[in-house]
């Protein structure tokens, strides 16, 4: 579509847990294209955020992150990007065999979110999950979502302590804090302001 005078390519995405949008076009183009929106959005608010304010957004909706949930190092069973997989198709991709074995049997291990009882340091990443006395899985990421005034974790854990409201504790800088893991997002449970 063309936004001004700017020839755009537009998708209808969200990182942010609300009604959200991408919006790619030429380099030459970005300063033109930003005084148009910015034009545009001054009558409704519109101001510019950060990339840590984005990803303090995603925690809300569990979202995972490139190289933090998804990476060549997790399944897509592990991480839930299975669900994106079109295995219909009649195509053959790189570890289609081992996707489709982990399909059928489900992963050992599954990606979770946990609300964290912190002092004053959030999870970066790495830091060990513990269930009842014992390493069970790590973080892959998380940060203090400002909506919900909490402290989110994502991570991996076995399969088998999947359950809503699993009590575990999460090492911190050396400090043992409680988790609770969590499965409803903290905004938009039902995606109604992202389908808006």
């Amino acid at each position: 579509m063309t936004i001004g005078m700017t020839p755009c390519l537009v998708q209808r995405v969200s990182y942010t847990a609300g009604l959200g949008y991408e919006i790619y076009c030429e380099p030459v183009a970005q300063r033109q294209l930003w005084h148009t929106l910015w034009t545009a959005g001054q009558e409704f608010g519109m101001r510019p955020f950060g990339m840590r304010a984005m990803m303090s957004l995603r925690l809300d909706k569990f979202f995972g992150s490139w190289l933090s949930e998804f990476s060549p190092d997790y399944t897509p069973g592990e991480t839930g990007m299975d669900r994106f997989i079109a295995w219909s198709k009649n195509a053959d991709f790189i570890g289609r065999a081992a996707a489709e074995a982990e399909r059928a049997n489900s992963s050992d291990r599954v990606l979770c979110a946990f609300e964290v009882a912190v002092n004053d340091a959030d999870v970066n990443a790495y830091e060990p999950i513990w269930i009842d006395g014992a390493v069970q899985g790590f973080c892959t990421s998380g940060g203090y979502s400002h909506h919900a005034g909490k402290s989110i974790a994502l991570g991996l854990i076995p399969r088998i302590y999947a359950q809503d409201g699993q009590k575990a504790q999460i090492e911190i800088l050396g400090d043992m804090c409680d988790v609770t893991l969590i499965t409803t997002p903290l905004y938009d449970a039902d995606g109604a302001q992202m389908r808006g």
